[in-house]
């Protein structure tokens, strides 16, 4: 049923039956009655079944209303929820790759020369300096083969790995050496300073000289530094009998007996020479059996001036 439609009628056919309710309770007018009363009873009759009719009519309309009205089909409200999305942007961060520069090495090739070797054909000494000044360093043999660091400027000297130890170099003569490689290619060498030259002499007993009723002792002498000696003196102690003799003299003579042998004014670097105690340092007697004690003193000027060097010297006739 129609709810909007039946509510009309319905509200109408209330106020109707309200209406003949009214009527057949006889509400009173307000006006006293004009006409008969039986007219008048008459007339609330006839009203009453006129309104009745009315009531009637109303009621069947209704009921027809009702009847025929076709039924509506209540409408439900649908609502369809639709999903809102709210996009958010998402940020993809694609790494970029960082560009490392790649250098590629060229290999740039340096001419190195050839080693520059030498050899030998005689036995040669290897010195600190180009020269017998300079102190001998090792020895180079014939066969042997060494490396070439540097030259004199003159080219007579070249420098050089000792073969026997090549952690040391040194100035090798070029007398008998015999270069295999480029020489111009070597750097020159400043020659270093000369070494202070040793002052020194080395002696040794070599005999007892007899010349009767008197002996003597030679001995040898090594001059073994740079200076030339050109005096001597030697004090001879018999440790047994603590007898001494002093022999001095501005030459190096030495005796065969009783006869002169040889007299040298001075006595050179490097050179040897005898030397005997005699004119004057002879003794009177046979030294053998007897322990001596000899000092010899070597000076570089006649007088025993200059430079001077002594030696200590034991020995068993």
């Amino acid at each position: 049923m129609n709810l909007k439609k039946g509510l009309p009628i319905l509200t109408l056919s209330a106020l109707l039956l309200l209406s003949a309710c009214s009527l057949l309770l006889g509400t009173p007018t307000s006006n006293p009655p004009t006409a008969d009363p039986q007219t008048e009873v008459a007339r609330i009759v006839a009203e009453t079944m006129a309104a009745q009719t009315q009531i009637a009519q109303a009621v069947a309309e209704t009921m027809a209303a009702l009847v025929t009205d076709t039924p509506q089909p209540t409408q439900t409200l649908q609502y369809t929820y639709t999903q809102q999305y709210t996009f958010t942007p998402q940020f993809t961060y694609t790494l970029q790759p960082t560009y490392t520069l790649q250098y590629t090495f060229t290999p740039q090739f340096t001419h190195t020369p050839s080693t520059i070797t030498v050899s030998v054909s005689a036995e040669t000494n290897c010195r600190s300096g180009p020269g017998t000044p300079y102190d001998i360093l090792g020895v180079m043999l014939p066969g042997q083969t060494a490396e070439v660091i540097g030259r004199s400027a003159d080219n007579s000297t070249w420098i050089i790995k000792l073969p026997s130890n090549p952690l040391i170099t040194c100035w090798l003569w070029g007398q008998w050496a015999t270069v295999t490689g480029n020489p111009a290619t070597l750097p020159v060498y400043a020659i270093p300073p000369t070494p202070t030259p040793p002052v020194t002499f080395t002696v040794a007993y070599e005999s007892t000289i007899f010349c009767s009723p008197q002996y003597a002792f030679r001995f040898n002498i090594t001059n073994n530094g740079s200076l030339t000696w050109q005096s001597i003196q030697i004090v001879v102690t018999d440790n047994n009998t603590s007898t001494t003799t002093t022999h001095t003299r501005d030459s190096f003579r030495s005796y065969a007996g009783c006869s002169l042998e040889l007299d040298q004014l001075d006595l050179t670097p490097g050179e040897t020479g005898p030397v005997s105690n005699i004119n004057p340092g002879q003794i009177n007697y046979n030294p053998a059996g007897h322990n001596f004690t000899a000092v010899f003193r070597l000076c570089s000027e006649n007088g025993l001036l200059g430079t001077c060097v002594e030696k200590t010297l034991n020995f068993n006739p």
